[in-house]
């Protein structure tokens, strides 16, 4: 839908198969029921991930971001960046800026009803965003040196402790499923997950499904979301 819309004034024939594909779906899935619930009140899991360069007229890269606290997800987002940038790295840290205050907001709900987080962590799949993240400007190098320093707000959340930045292999990166266009079983497994019909912990464990993953994907993505 996210893409779709920018596509409004200057939609092709691609666009209109996309927008087939999305209604086919939407009517496949109008009556599943999400189900949200927690494994417990005191931990909040944030999987943030960003395709570089994946909008074709703007060269502009894509944002997705999942927050859960056991069962299904509480929050997500998939959108166009509002800036160009020059490598993933970028992008993944442009995308964890964009995305990270709605984590920050869910923290401060739950403090507000009487729930003091314990664990607050964010996965990435980027390491080399992940050592920007953890140590700013010391971990860029000529090719980062000019990111913005509002694009180190995940830096000040760790240096204040509010946020733990662990490693996430690209198999279990959730937030690709708003990102780019899986299939199959992975596809369906990953809207099991968001929709709470499976727990989170499959994901965090070597499930099976989560080994298959769209080798070629950038010869799928003509015919899929994006």
């Amino acid at each position: 839908v996210s893409f779709l819309c920018t596509r409004v004034s200057k939609s092709t024939e691609n666009d209109w198969l996309k927008l087939c594909r999305m209604l086919a779906f939407l009517q496949h899935t109008i009556n599943n029921v999400r189900v949200i619930g927690a494994g417990n009140l005191h931990t909040l899991l944030t999987w943030i991930g960003a395709t570089y360069g994946v909008h074709e007229i703007d060269l502009r890269s894509h944002t997705g971001g999942s927050i859960f606290m056991g069962t299904g997800t509480l929050h997500t987002r998939s959108t166009k960046q509002k800036l160009n940038v020059k490598s993933s790295t970028e992008a993944e840290i442009v995308g964890t800026s964009e995305y990270m205050p709605y984590n920050t907001w869910t923290q401060n709900f739950m403090e507000a009803q009487g729930y003091k987080l314990q664990d607050n962590i964010l996965f990435q799949d980027n390491q080399s965003a992940i050592k920007i993240e953890l140590n700013g400007r010391r971990s860029c190098t000529g090719n980062s040196r000019h990111v913005n320093i509002r694009h180190f707000y995940v830096k000040d959340l760790v240096d204040k402790k509010l946020v733990k930045v662990l490693y996430c292999p690209t198999t279990k990166m959730l937030a690709d499923f708003f990102t780019k266009p899986l299939q199959g079983s992975l596809f369906r497994f990953y809207q099991d997950v968001i929709m709470g019909y499976v727990s989170i912990t499959d994901i965090l464990e070597d499930h099976p499904k989560i080994k298959e993953r769209v080798e070629n994907w950038k010869k799928v993505r003509s015919f899929g979301i994006y």
